[in-house]
């Protein structure tokens, strides 16, 4: 007996906005039978045939599954949503970078709950300049036969058949295989920008499940060695970020006294022989240990007397054997600077040092650390604000070349780190500059992969960062964060 499936599609929602300078309070609601409460349609199909498979991106420098973007999928949709408009001589829409991270988002949502809906106010994540904008879903069906669902729906059909300029399409595949989708209209007077590669977006539903996130799509086939750090606090994982990329390794967060069950699984999916604890028992206590040893026997915490101490330690654990001739360094009173120089610091297999910034002289102890690993050059990443003048002369009267890379804020120091390290790398990671825990992870698996990790503002690409990529011209950009972190902005490459 062949089995069917019923497929339940919620009917379309249509809103048109006020002038653009309009507020959202201003946006007025139109066609009220096609609003997201208006009456569920029920159809039965049969169960679309064979396993899709998620597209992956691969290129010189390893391997990046696109976190459930279905590249092909969504081409066949825009293709054939273009096809029925050309049928009524209306012209293509273009396939736009914001909308397409609002409508993967809410399918990768609908897919995680099983559950399709509409998304509340989906017009409040839109880019400004919109005149009209509407949202399809459904879920259920074949990727070939979802368009001539909507198309057979009055309110789906009107909205792919509506003065739009623009479309962002979402596919995501729940847990048991089923196909959720989300079509995101918008009409703009001007083409938005085009962003330099394709975008992607690792995220989860917090902080551990976007750590796990970034390593499962970076490190498909596991880990050897695997670097564990509080995601509470940003001291110790920034040390352990750079090294976890030089050792072709992923660092995952945990919280002070427990392993997050999202965190556990990925560990145990890994299967590493050895997890390297960053921080002491103040940040991640014996209890955290315990369990590790459950996923490998050989769990070491390497530890300090403080966040100076530990970042010390942590080199010699990776290079006390066989040195460093380069070493970066960069302030453990903030986390901006050092995010950026762990993938730079990764690329020619160097660790960084965390230093009190503020003081006149770099401390003995640093010195002691450098000597040890035969160091020969320095590089400070921030300006003399960060680390200060008397650190570099310090380092400059013990006979080291330093060299200082600094913008005129964080971001424009990130830029200019990105530039310097990797002027043709085939990928950007993309952070926010407002915190610390995605990019921890994120900063390793960039510096796994030989990539540039740029910090961002939440709205926007800052001047420099947005010139860098252009001059970059990666084949992708990924979005570590959700769209809390990163709006729809970053991912459509809007300038600040």
């Amino acid at each position: 007996m062949r089995m069917r499936v019923v497929v339940t599609i919620v009917m379309s929602a249509v809103l048109v906005a006020a002038p653009v300078s309009a507020t959202a309070a201003e946006v007025d609601t139109v066609e009220p039978g096609l609003v997201a409460s208006a009456p569920e349609e029920q159809r039965e199909l049969e169960p679309a045939s064979g396993t899709i498979v998620p597209t992956t991106i691969t290129s010189a420098t390893g391997l990046l599954p696109t976190a459930g973007v279905y590249e092909s999928e969504r081409a066949l949709i825009l293709q054939q949503t273009n096809d029925l408009r050309a049928t009524r001589g209306l012209p293509p829409l273009r396939l736009n970078a914001a909308l397409n991270d609002i409508a993967q988002d809410w399918s990768v949502q609908q897919a995680r709950s099983s559950r399709m809906s509409h998304r509340p106010g989906f017009h409040l994540l839109y880019p400004s300049g919109w005149s009209r904008a509407a949202e399809n879903v459904a879920a259920g069906y074949s990727p070939s036969a979802v368009v001539g669902a909507w198309a057979g729906s009055t309110g789906h059909r009107a909205n792919m058949l509506a003065n739009h300029t623009d479309i962002g399409i979402g596919v995501a595949v729940s847990s048991t295989g089923r196909l959720y989708y989300t079509q995101n209209f918008g009409r703009y007077s001007s083409a938005p920008p085009t962003p330099p590669g394709d975008v992607y977006r690792l995220s989860g539903s917090d902080r551990f499940a976007t750590s796990a996130q970034i390593s499962s799509r970076t490190f498909p086939s596991g880990a050897s060695t695997v670097y564990v750090a509080s995601g509470l606090d940003f001291p110790d994982a920034l040390s352990a970020a750079a090294l976890a990329g030089a050792a072709d390794a992923p660092l995952l967060l945990v919280t002070r006294s427990s392993v997050p069950s999202v965190i556990l699984r990925e560990l145990r999916r890994l299967d590493p022989d050895r997890i390297v604890v960053a921080g002491g028992s103040g940040v991640v206590t014996s209890s955290v240990i315990s369990r590790l040893r459950t996923v490998a026997s050989d769990v070491d915490r390497i530890a300090g007397a403080n966040r100076y101490d530990t970042s010390r330690r942590l080199a010699l654990d990776s290079y006390g054997g066989v040195g460093a001739p380069v070493v970066y360094i960069a302030t453990g009173a903030g986390y901006a600077d050092a995010l950026a120089a762990g993938p730079a610091a990764a690329s020619v297999d160097a660790p960084v040092v965390l230093v009190p910034g503020a003081s006149r002289s770099a401390d003995s102890a640093t010195l002691a650390l450098l000597r040890h690993l035969d160091t020969e050059r320095v590089v400070i990443v921030g300006g003399p604000g960060a680390v200060s003048s008397g650190i570099q002369q310090s380092l400059n009267a013990a006979g080291l070349a330093v060299e200082r890379i600094a913008g005129a804020d964080r971001y424009a120091t990130a830029a200019l780190i990105g530039a310097a390290h990797f002027p043709d790398a085939p990928r950007g990671y993309l952070a926010t500059g407002t915190g610390f825990a995605d990019a921890l992870s994120g900063g390793a698996a960039a510096g796994a992969l030989g990539a540039p990790l740029f910090t961002v503002r939440p709205g926007c690409v800052p001047s420099q960062a947005h010139s860098a990529l252009r001059a970059q011209n990666p084949d992708d950009l990924v979005l570590l964060g959700g769209l809390g972190a990163l709006s729809p902005r970053v991912a459509g490459f809007y300038r600040c």
